[in-house]
């Protein structure tokens, strides 16, 4: 059974071709560049923070 026959028009309905190729290779580029950045910032968040720092100054807080 064609679409002409479904709908009971002249006019057949136009059928999606889907993703282009190029869109769907951006996205998962883009996808994979988001992740390798987050795991960058996970493992490298704990290097060069020395706490507490020795230079900081000593501020007496009560009186």
């Amino acid at each position: 059974m064609s679409d002409k026959k479904l709908d009971g028009s002249q006019y057949e309905i136009p059928q999606s071709r889907g993703m282009p190729p190029p869109v769907r290779a951006f996205f998962l580029v883009g996808l994979v560049v988001i992740l390798f950045m987050g795991a960058i910032s996970a493992l490298e968040s704990g290097h060069f923070h020395i706490w507490p720092v020795d230079s900081a100054p000593s501020i007496p807080l009560g009186h």
